[in-house]
């Protein structure tokens, strides 16, 4: 087998390469007014999507389109959690300040906090990106996938705080920069779609390969709105992610026992 052939496995993992690397660039320009960063965000979900069910993505295409459809919604998702997240830090450098036995327990809380919210962001973005869902249902949406699948999101957690490390200890050494440009985030969060993609995967009706193999009317690309729905046509419940929550977690307590 000929290794340079466009459908060997070398080739499609440097296009995959590829493509991650210049998504991260995508993100890191649209972002750059801070304000953006949750619409890069969606965006960059969207195309990670197409990516990992093996299609044909026009990545500058699909991540701007994606970018104004969600911009709306993503903006205020961000701002929220920006402002919270803010607040936590703030709260935390505070309290190291004091030095009291109360501020040491409110500096705990805080961090506790801060990487709750986070945890809860690892969701958050994924499911504007892919479902209509009014803002409050896609909070609520995210916090049942953190509690109902706990080792995914360890896993998500872990990931995420080892590439943010990497990339503060790069950031002191100018020589590896590019590397955070290249990947600093497409490719922490690009990891982080493989965990949680099988879980919407079953929600969606459909199979590794994007083929549908149940009825599927509520995925958002397929209305084309970036809006805060007053009635979706079809909401991911809470009974939809609680019940393929039971199913999901029995076959990791079944895989991690064997």
């Amino acid at each position: 087998m000929n290794i340079f052939r466009y459908d060997s496995p070398l080739m499609q993992l440097l296009t995959r390469a590829a493509d991650l690397i210049w998504l991260n660039i995508l993100v890191l320009i649209c972002s750059i007014p801070v304000f953006t960063f949750g619409a890069s965000l969606s965006a960059m979900e969207t195309v990670i999507y197409k990516i990992l069910h093996n299609e044909d993505v026009l990545v500058t295409r699909e991540f701007f389109k994606a970018f104004g459809r969600n911009f709306k919604q993503a903006t205020v998702i961000w701002l929220i959690i920006l402002v919270i997240e803010s607040a936590l830090a703030y709260n935390f450098y505070y309290s190291r300040q004091i030095g009291t036995s109360v501020s040491e327990a409110m500096k705990t809380a805080a961090a506790v906090l801060f990487v709750l919210v986070y945890a809860f962001m690892l969701y958050i973005f994924p499911l504007q990106a892919h479902y209509i869902n009014k803002t409050k249902d896609i909070f609520k949406n995210a916090g049942i996938l953190l509690i109902v699948h706990p080792i995914r999101s360890i896993i998500m957690l872990a990931v995420q705080a080892l590439f943010i490390g990497l990339g503060v200890l790069i950031f002191f050494d100018y020589r590896f920069i590019p590397l955070l440009v290249a990947f600093g985030i497409s490719f922490p969060w690009y990891v982080c779609a493989c965990l949680h993609m099988p879980v919407f995967d079953k929600l969606d009706g459909i199979d590794r390969n994007g083929n549908k193999i149940a009825p599927d009317n509520y995925r958002k690309e397929e209305s084309g709105s970036g809006e805060d729905p007053e009635e979706p046509d079809l909401d991911v419940t809470d009974e939809d992610i609680a019940d393929d929550a039971d199913e999901d977690d029995g076959e990791e307590e079944e895989k991690s026992g064997s």
